[in-house]
């Protein structure tokens, strides 16, 4: 793989690059923003990120029968002055399906890298294209990466234990059948 490859594919004005770049760091100044100034400025700015977030896990979790119980956007105090923009809750969590429906919004980071790769074979080389190529993986990578309460959904014992096995099988086979 080149750095060549890292770019989209076909040619774009490295200015047209410039005001992408530009307009991620004022997407990301408006987070921070909208931090300080309340839960519902937060709630406005967020909003579009969570639903995807929360989308992948309900997805994810209806593929893998864990059978949906309640999804919300709506916030919720969590304590220490944190809050909580969105919930997905199943009733058949298991050691299999814990750690797929924990870490589904790493799908997002890829679908992020396929439309920074393959935008300008489906839409015309604009600018007004280009910045929307930014601000679309701005949103699906900034989104794509679990919570703290992902992650501790995916790392209980017996999904650890579950996937440490099926590793250390993995491992085992390939150093014996292909030395």
């Amino acid at each position: 793989m080149t750095p060549a490859d890292l770019l989209p594919k076909g040619s774009l004005p490295a200015w047209w690059h410039g005001c992408g770049i530009l307009l991620v760091v004022a997407i990301l100044l408006l987070h921070r923003l909208a931090r300080a100034s309340g839960i519902v400025a937060v709630c406005l700015v967020r909003l579009p990120g969570v639903v995807l977030h929360e989308l992948a896990h309900l997805v994810v979790g209806t593929l893998l029968r864990a059978e949906p119980s309640g999804f919300s956007l709506v916030p919720r105090r969590r304590g220490g002055g944190r809050w909580a923009l969105g919930t997905v809750s199943f009733r058949r969590v298991t050691a299999f399906n814990a750690v797929p429906i924990a870490l589904a919004p790493l799908g997002l980071i890829i679908l992020a890298w396929l439309l920074w790769r393959h935008w300008l074979a489906w839409f015309p080389a604009t600018l007004a294209n280009t910045l929307v190529l930014y601000a679309a993986v701005c949103l699906l990578a900034g989104n794509g990466l679990p919570s703290r309460q992902d992650l501790r959904v995916a790392a209980n014992w017996r999904s650890l234990l579950l996937y440490g096995c099926v590793a250390g099988a993995a491992w085992y086979l390939r150093r014996t059948l292909f030395p």
